[in-house]
This record gives C-alpha cells, structure tokens and sequence, in this order.
C-alpha cells in the first residue's frame, strides 16, 4: 500500500520530462500533469464561504488585539464593496482601481471587490507616494494603466495630491450587497503588478484570473500538503509585491486557510512577532533572508519558544537564489535540531504570476530552484558561454504595461519567456536532477581588458569565504581593469580593526584561490550605512539591488579603485 504519512504528503511524486521542440531545442516538464479544473479564485472563495463560514480568512492587528475577518464575511463584504465601486463611482468591468492600502482587512476587501466587479486591481509600490505622489516615479506607475479610482489609506498624503479616495469611506458606504456575481473568463485582467525595478525600471504586468488559478492549482498539485490541512501562515510580506499580494494571499483563499498579517521584520517587532506564532500554530512558513535571520535570532535561544513555532509547521520556504551559505547553514542546524519540518524553497518572477519552479524535495543545500510547475516548460539556452532558464506555459503574462501601451515580454523563437537569469541543471545528492540558480545575466559586466565579470557566482562566492562575516557584498569593476568590493558587515559592535583584518584575510583566502581577473578583489571596505530602500537600493525581499547601489554610490567605488579603502591580506 502507498505511504500515506503526512511525511509522504509533503510533495507529490515530481519528476522531470524531457523533451525536443521541431527546431531541436531541449525542454524539460513535470511529470505532474497541471489539473484540467482549474476554478477562479473567486470561486473558490464562493465554496468557503458556503462550507466554512465562520473559519478565519484573515486576522490583522489592532489596537484591541486582534481583528479578524471570517470567509463569510469576506465573501459578503466584498460583494457590498463591489456596488459601491460601482454604484457610487461609476466603474464597470474591465476598469482599474489602484490602491496603495497596506495589507490587510480593508486591502483584502478590495482584492476582492475587484475580483466580484471584474475590475483590475493595481497594487502601487508605496515608496514613490509616500509624500503624495507628485513626482516622476509616481506618475510613471499611474501610467502604465490610468486608474478610473485611486484608493488610499485615511490620512494618506494622496488623498490631497492626487484626489485619491479613503478606504474607508468606501466601507462606510451603506451599498445592498448585488446577488449576482459578474461573469468572468481566464483572460479578464484580475490585477497589475509592477516588476521589482532590481535590473531596471519598473514595468506593469497584468495578472489574468487564468493565471491565478494555473498558480494556485499547480502549486496544490505538486504540494498536496496544502491541501491535506488548511494552511495557517504569519505573514509580512507587502502586498504591492506579487509574492505577498497575490501568490500568498491566494495560496490561503485557494486552501481554504488562514492568513495572519505581521509587521516587517525588525528588532523591536520580533517579540510580537515570535509570540504570535505560537499562539496560531503555522503550518507553512515562508520567508526571506532578512526576516529568516532576525527569526532564527530568536528561536535559537528561545527552545520554548522554537516548539510552539513547529508543533504544526510542515514547511519553511525561502526563494532558492536569495539565501547566503551561513543563513542556510544556520536554517539547516534549526531544522535538525527540531525535526519536525522540510525546508522547500522555488523560483520566479512577477511576470509568472509570482512562481516558475518548486522543489520536488527537501532541500539540500541553497541555490536549488527545483522543478517547473506542472503545465509549464523549461528551457535553457545559451548566452556569452551560461545559460538562460526560460519558461512557457499558462502562468506567463500576456504583455507589459509602459506608458499606457502594451508592450511584448522578451520571449525567443519558440514563444519561451525569457527570465535573464542564469541556471544550469544538476544533479542533487541524492540523484534528483533540479535546476539551480547562477546568476542575473543583467547584472554581468566586462573589465577595461573585455573580460567578463559572472556578478552572480562571485558575489555567492565570496559570502560564503566571508561567512559569517558578511551580510552581502557589492561588487564593482565594469570598464576598470580590476575589480573591487564593499562588504555589509553581519555583526554589529565588532571591533572594526578587528573586523577588517578578518575580512582581508578571508578575502586574501578567495584571491589565492580565484587569482584571474574577473574574481580577484583588488580594494574592500565597509559599507558605512545601510542599503536605502526608498532609492531603490533594497528590494522588497530585503536583498540588495546591485545596479542601483552601484549607480547611487559611483564616487565611493571610483576612490576604491582609486586606491582608498583596504587591500586583502596577501
């Protein structure tokens, strides 16, 4: 008889399938097929409301506790949200809200008062508004799709620059809720999202109710664990951000779980953060380095603390590419120690409706992206001497928005989106072929010399000899004839003599072992102040943007190669 431990639930049989296009190209898919019913998301939330009620969609904090909105209640309200929308503000299907409301409840709401109406939910980046609005960032991103009503939080400054109206004047409107719900198509447009901006300017992509529901079921089908117990998660993570905003809010609709907002991870959050963990019990927790290292600085220490965190957690999940060696050794130790649950990590991107590849196991080390979703396609063409992963399938936007236009992705000759990210397909351990992360082609350069710079490999590379040195490393060279690099210190109140002596010799260490030009480190020093995120220097997964810091800091690299800063220990 077939295992059925919750162990063995954990992800389905994966298994890669090769294949050959006409042209020759090889391509790989997963042996799981992507379920032929697919129902729309707000479908799905039509079922719980029916079976479930009363059952928790969301709990958010409030100056009581906690607030929290059940599945009939969000069912319910967003039906009376959708005949203000209309009623009140004229919109009809196909017409765009833009909304810069934090997540939770009240944003909640609208997602889905958009979804009922079939209007296209537009999730704007916070920073460019953040003083109303009245700039060339902000007025870029209104743009893309010119929204027929621009939704802000009560007290926000766009409320007066740019005639934006209160949430929650809108929940106040006295509207009866409509019986009938719209009829909708996997092609309507249910959302925009804008691309991160890490390796250029941000670009709008649209988000079809078909690419929700190819998401949300192929997920589900390669991780059955999901399924088997509503999933309860604590979550941070921005909703103007396609993983937080519609992969992870909709993982929770689609399941039938129970989502709990958190604040941003930080040192005067982490208590309250840690306490309601183990009050609620997650079963799925999903992370990104930052908030993963302030976590395990409490659990470490914390035994109690750490049982109640995975008495009921299945999995831990992190992107593969975003995780240095000393973050994953620390996760690894947690993991052995408590016993109780996997670490899984995947891959994407906001133009995949947040994801591309899942693991087909337990990870086994970092940089595993792991396999395509079921329904998708992967290939890996060649580039400058690397390879390119590239995608196909129903998860793939239809286009970019950019200026009010429709603008084609990058896709090659056989219709393959292509990511600019580096991957190469290896075997794991244990014999499971999985393809892993190496690197953004965009952020590659070439030496005064025409040597070219791998940024990714290097930059990975050298946190791992720094380790536990290191949080990141900017590295700088491009038309110089050497290379250099600032390092962000990981320990704070080091003794910085000490601290840099250190550094130079683990880098002396990487030098006399990767001595060519295009991975020895001439110059280093340390980063003074924290990468900004409000210049576009940290991305919404706490990782450095390496381009913009580059562009914003070009006089402090100009005087390492200049011979400031610190020489590596010879």
């Amino acid at each position: 008889m077939p295992d059925s431990s919750p162990q063995a639930r954990l992800i389905a049989e994966s298994r890669l399938v090769e294949e050959n296009l006409p042209g020759g190209a090889v391509v790989w898919r997963n042996a799981i097929a992507l379920p032929d019913k697919r129902p729309d998301i707000f479908d799905r939330l039509i079922e719980w409301a029916a079976t479930v009620p009363d059952r928790a969609l969301l709990t958010e904090p409030s100056a009581d506790g906690r607030r929290s909105l059940s599945y009939g209640d969000a069912l319910a309200g967003a039906r009376r949200l959708r005949c203000v929308l209309e009623e009140a503000h004229g919109l009809r299907k196909g017409d765009a809200v833009a909304s810069l409301v934090p997540a939770g409840i009240d944003a909640l709401l609208l997602k889905l008062a958009c979804l009922a109406g079939g209007f296209v939910h537009i999730a704007l980046p916070p920073f460019p508004f953040r003083d109303g609005g009245d700039n060339e960032a902000a007025q870029s991103l209104l743009d893309a799709l010119p929204p027929k009503l621009l939704v802000a939080p009560q007290g926000h400054a766009a409320l007066d620059t740019l005639s934006a109206t209160g949430i929650s004047d809108l929940l106040a409107n006295d509207a009866n809720e409509r019986g009938e719900d719209i009829s909708q198509a996997a092609d309507d447009w249910a959302a925009v999202f804008f691309t991160s901006g890490s390796t250029g300017a941000p670009k709008g992509v649209p988000i079809t109710r078909g690419m929700i529901s190819s998401n949300q079921a192929a997920i589900a089908a390669l991780w059955p664990f999901l399924t088997d117990t509503p999933p309860v998660l604590v979550d941070w993570l921005p909703w103007h951000h396609v993983f937080g905003g519609l992969d992870n809010i909709f993982k929770i609709v689609w399941n039938g779980g129970t989502m709990h907002v958190d604040a941003a991870p930080g040192p005067n959050t982490m208590a309250e953060s840690v306490a309601l963990m183990q009050e609620v019990a997650p079963t799925l927790h999903i992370g990104v380095p930052l908030g993963l290292r302030l976590l395990l600085d409490r659990l470490e220490t914390d035994s109690e603390a750490a049982q109640a965190f995975t008495r009921k957690l299945r999995a831990i999940f992190f992107a593969g590419a975003g995780i240095d060696s000393e973050l994953w050794r620390r996760l690894a130790a947690f993991r052995d120690t408590q016993g109780a649950f996997e670490i899984l990590s995947g891959y994407g991107a906001t133009e995949a409706a947040s994801t591309i590849c899942l693991s087909p196991a337990p990870l086994q080390q970092p940089g595993e992206l792991g396999h395509p979703l079921p329904g998708h396609r992967i290939r890996l063409a060649e580039i400058d001497g690397r390879t390119e992963l590239r995608v196909a399938g129903p998860n793939i936007a239809p286009c970019y928005l950019i200026g009010g236009k429709r603008v084609a992705l990058p896709v090659d000759e056989d219709g393959f989106y292509r990511t600019g990210d580096a991957a190469i397909l290896r075997p794991r351990a244990d014999g499971i072929p999985v393809f892993a992360f190496d690197g953004r082609l965009a952020e590659d350069f070439k030496l005064s010399s025409g040597v070219k710079v791998r940024t990714g490999p290097l930059r990975a590379g050298l946190l791992a000899q720094c380790a536990p040195l290191a949080d990141d490393i900017v590295v700088a060279g491009e038309n110089c004839e050497r290379l250099v690099a600032l390092v962000f210190p990981s320990r704070q109140g080091t003794d910085t003599a000490d601290l840099l002596e250190k550094l130079a010799e683990c880098i002396g260490l990487w030098n006399a072992a990767n001595g060519t030009s295009s991975t020895r480190i001439a110059r280093f020093d340390l980063a003074t102040e924290k990468a900004d995120r409000a210049r576009g220097e940290l991305s919404d997964k706490g990782q450095i943007v390496q381009s913009r810091y580059l562009r914003n800091h070009q006089q402090r690299f100009e005087g390492l190669q200049a011979g400031e800063g610190h020489a590596p220990t010879k």
